[in-house]
């Protein structure tokens, strides 16, 4: 709405007319309040229509906004947010906040207070509804509500159930404890003023009548099948009979119970001890009734035994090596053992027929007719001038005792080395190496190699390393390998490493370790465990595999004492009762029936949590 500024100051003095005509300007625009800012003689109009600034008085608590009389048609507040705690309308320090639609009073706020201390008699409640301020208990204690809206809390205790029926507002109190006490076989019940008391009326303990002997312990050889209930049996864990043996008879008094056990083979005269050679020193002496006499043979002495006719035989083997000089029946030296040759008195002249069996030394003189190996088979052919198979002109060494027989002529062979068969051990055979079998240990065997078979570590054998077999090991076999078998660790068989082969197929390690192939699989076992200290291979004596069941001897059971992933579900032969629960890491598991029982007793979802927590 605009307004009328055009009144003019009069200049004294002024006239009625003047003053009547400038109220009369005035009174046209009382609809609105003009006010001014600045000084001098210009007038800047403030327009409260579009007022931008805020508005206070210039002294607290002395002026007021309206009357009983002139008073504001509406008073516009903004709603109160977070983000403006100010807005509503302040009451001294009360504040009265707009927030959607709803009005909220300061707390504690009263109605009829007292007009000089404000203090109310009674807070603001809806007058529909009424309310206990204060319940009592046994006319003695008291649950008294200490703010406006608190709750009062019903709770369910021990044998006490509490449902709610919201429909009816009614809460039902049921014992869920003993309701009643009734005697069973043995037990008799009696209530007095609201106690029951139960007394075994049946067998309360066992008594012995006969003391008990010194030094044995209470309850031993004695088991129970229970503590409680009927039937409880008791049972003679220790000896329950005696039986009559080999030279052992067994009488018994019945009425006192005592054994007598009487040897029926008395002792005869036998030899304690066995001396050899009249040696006190040399002495065989049993350590017990049931020592053993062992008697071993030894080369060339062989034993024999009949154990129809207890008949224990000794005996010289006829085909034996003889160490030692050799004498005729006239004392001639024919073989002299500490110069190890025969003396040529002995083998000088003419030699002829048939010699079977091994030369050692030197031989001179003419030595005639065939030569036969101790198998029999003909290395010399007396009548046509015939030798059989290859004889190397480094057959004997006798500078460092190396060894090459058969094939071609060896080259590079090391110290004390040995070397048997076409080719074997041909090239650059190591210090103290035995290579036995056509091509075994042929190119570059290295120190202490063992090859037998043929083709066995053919090339490039570690130190050290065994190969047993044909083709075993046969390429680049690693330090201290083991293949036995045929094609064991044919090619670049790791260091450090066994193999076993039976398999009829190649079989190379993959790295050090063991291996072999094959194993036969049964359902039923015990697993092989392996000591990592004493390198020692041996099978469990507590689990055993039975079909695709675990089983142990342990009464304890079994314990997995690390994190277990089972990817599958995980089926438990029984049902786990109250009684047979299952504890993982700790936590209680219950079975479906239990947690079927809980939901069904539970009042409410906070009594479910209150019945779940609960369980032990």
């Amino acid at each position: 709405m605009s307004f009328n500024t055009n009144i003019t100051p009069g200049r004294p003095p002024l006239l009625w007319s003047e003053v009547q005509e400038a109220f009369v300007k005035v009174n046209e625009n009382f609809d609105i309040l003009v006010a001014t800012v600045g000084g001098g003689s210009g007038l800047t109009p403030i327009n409260f229509e579009t007022l931008d600034t805020s508005v206070s008085p210039t002294l607290d608590n002395l002026y007021k906004l309206g009357d009983i009389t002139h008073r504001w048609r509406a008073v516009h507040t903004g709603e109160f947010t977070l983000g403006d705690l100010d807005n509503g309308v302040w009451l001294g320090n009360a504040q009265i906040k707009g927030i959607g639609s709803t009005v909220n009073l300061p707390a504690n706020s009263t109605i009829g207070g007292d007009p000089l201390t404000g203090i109310g008699t009674s807070l603001i409640i809806d007058p529909e509804k009424t309310f206990f301020k204060t319940i009592e208990v046994d006319n003695n204690l008291s649950v008294v509500a200490t703010t406006f809206g608190d709750t009062l809390n019903l709770l369910s205790g021990s044998g006490i159930s509490l449902s709610v029926n919201s429909a009816s507002d009614s809460i039902e109190i049921d014992n869920t404890g003993i309701l009643s006490v009734s005697a069973g076989d043995g037990m008799t019940v009696a209530t007095v003023s609201g106690a029951s008391t139960v007394t075994n009326a049946g067998v309360r303990s066992l008594q012995s009548t006969t003391a008990l002997p010194t030094g044995r312990t209470t309850g031993a050889g004695i088991n129970i099948n229970g503590s409680t209930g009927d039937n409880l049996r008791i049972t003679n864990t220790g000896v329950i009979t005696v039986t009559a043996g080999l030279g052992i008879t067994v009488s018994v008094d019945v009425a006192t119970g005592e054994y007598q056990i009487t040897n029926s083979a008395p002792v005869v005269n036998s030899f304690a001890v066995v001396q050899i050679n009249g040696d006190a020193a040399n002495r065989l002496i049993a350590d017990s009734v049931s020592d053993v006499l062992n008697v071993n043979s030894a080369y060339p002495i062989l034993l024999s035994k009949t154990p129809g006719t207890d008949t224990f035989e000794i005996s010289l083997n006829p085909a034996h090596d003889i160490k030692g000089s050799v004498f005729a029946d006239d004392s001639t030296l024919m073989v002299d053992a500490v110069s190890g040759i025969i003396p040529a008195a002995v083998v000088s002249g003419t030699f002829t027929g048939s010699m079977v069996g091994n030369v050692t030394g030197n031989v001179t003189g003419n030595l005639k007719g065939s030569v036969f190996a101790d198998d029999s088979t003909q290395i010399i052919d007396g009548n046509s001038f015939t030798v059989y198979g290859n004889i190397e002109a480094t057959t004997l060494r006798t500078s460092d005792l190396e060894i090459a027989l058969g094939g071609n002529v060896k080259t590079g062979q090391g110290f004390r080395a040995v070397a048997v068969g076409a080719d074997a051990g041909l090239v650059n055979q190591g210090t103290r190496t035995v290579a036995i079998g056509n091509q075994a240990g042929e190119l570059r065997q290295s120190n202490y190699g063992v090859a037998i078979g043929a083709s066995a570590a053919y090339f490039e054998q570690g130190d050290s390393a065994v190969a047993i077999g044909d083709n075993a090991g046969q390429s680049s076999q690693g330090d201290y390998a083991i293949a036995v078998g045929h094609y064991a660790g044919h090619n670049n068989q790791s260091a450090n490493s066994i193999i076993l082969n039976a398999s009829g197929a190649i079989l190379n390690g993959a790295a050090a370790g063991f291996f072999v192939n094959p194993i036969r699989s049964t359902a039923n076992g015990r697993p092989l465990m392996y000591d990592t200290s004493t390198k020692e291979l041996f099978s469990s004596n507590v689990l055993e595999f039975i079909g695709s069941r675990i089983s142990t001897s342990d009464s304890s059971g079994i314990t997995i004492d690390v994190q277990t992933t089972f990817n599958t579900d995980v089926t438990f032969e029984n049902d786990i009762t109250v009684a047979e629960r299952l504890t993982v890491k700790g936590s209680r598991v219950i079975n479906l029936t239990e947690l079927q029982s809980v939901v069904a007793a539970s009042a409410s979802f906070a009594d479910f949590q209150t019945r779940i927590a609960a369980l032990a």
